[in-house]
């Protein structure tokens, strides 16, 4: 799906523009599926603007389709959705068409919106609800699902970045509800998926921000290490100690050997001068307790 939309001034006024635009189809050669573009610009009363939407459907969701893949002549369709009705007429010609569009609302959808807490809707914004089947039972699950802000333009931005309520669903039960628009966006953008939220938890007892989350996710972290070491170590630390190649388990078993509160410095320092916990292991039974600084220099000056 493409949607753009370019408003170049807002109108102050109460009346909108009339709701009507040109089309085009594309039927030709793709089996059971059209491609239907609606485009609008306007200008009136200081509101001036563009609006391009483009989609696939089935053949069958357009009423007054001919079944015929390559009519010619003149043609008079309909998109029927819970928002309203686009009436398209025009012409085909071998089985791609142009023509002009009008929108007529569902007075009953919008004032289920109203119920259901929303603002009234415009009619821009009800004909985007439209062309993106943006249904009664789809917008009322969102409403549902816990997130901070619901309002049209969101439901739309949540739908264009193809969040679905299964997505929000999955992100809540992982322990992020209550999260806004742009966060659930920005999870779903950053192929952060509720299983790998899930994955984050158990070890660390925390719950990490968006921002850490989607960072974990673009440094190729595992949940299960970010688990591993988010009971010992923040964010930022664990991404160094997984940038230098430093598995969960060396953390740990330098850890039982004493070495509870090193930092992620000491051990990124340790990993890299080639100290082991084997090494860690010899160097205690042989010296006694000895420090960070010390073990890298027993490593640095050949001790095996």
């Amino acid at each position: 799906m493409l949607l753009a939309a370019s408003i170049l001034a807002t109108s102050t006024g109460s009346e909108a523009a009339p709701l009507e635009g040109r089309w085009t189809l594309d039927a030709h050669d793709r089996g059971d599926r059209v491609q239907l573009n609606l485009r609008r610009s306007w200008s009136e009363r200081g509101s001036h603007g563009t609006w391009s939407w483009t989609d696939d459907f089935a053949r069958s969701d357009l009423r007054g389709l001919p079944a015929n893949r390559s009519a010619d002549g003149p043609v008079s369709l309909e998109l029927v959705r819970d928002a309203g009705t686009l009436h398209l007429e025009g012409r085909l010609d071998h089985g791609q068409g142009e023509g002009r569009f009008t929108f007529e609302p569902d007075p009953s959808f919008v004032a289920d919106l109203k119920r259901a807490g929303y603002q009234t809707p415009t009619d821009e914004q009800l004909v985007r609800l439209c062309a993106e089947d943006l249904g009664r039972s789809w917008i009322l699950n969102v409403r549902s699902l816990g997130i901070r802000e619901t309002s049209i333009e969101a439901l739309l931005r949540l739908r264009d970045n193809g969040v679905t309520t299964d997505f929000v669903r999955g992100v809540s039960a992982a322990g992020y509800s209550g999260l806004g628009t742009e966060d659930i966006i920005r999870l779903r953008n950053n192929a952060v998926t509720p299983d790998y939220l899930k994955g984050l938890g158990p070890g660390s007892g925390r719950r990490w921000s968006v921002e850490q989350v989607v960072r974990f996710r673009n440094n190729g972290l595992e949940a299960s290490y970010v688990s591993a070491l988010g009971a010992h170590f923040g964010a930022d630390d664990i991404v160094r100690l997984h940038n230098n190649g430093i598995d969960a388990t060396y953390v740990r078993d330098i850890r039982a050997l004493g070495y509870e509160s090193s930092s992620a410095d000491d051990f990124v320092r340790l990993h890299n001068n080639g100290v082991s916990p084997a090494f860690v292991r010899r160097a205690r039974e042989l010296h006694g307790p000895v420090t960070t600084d010390e073990l890298i220099r027993l490593r640095v000056n050949g001790a095996q």
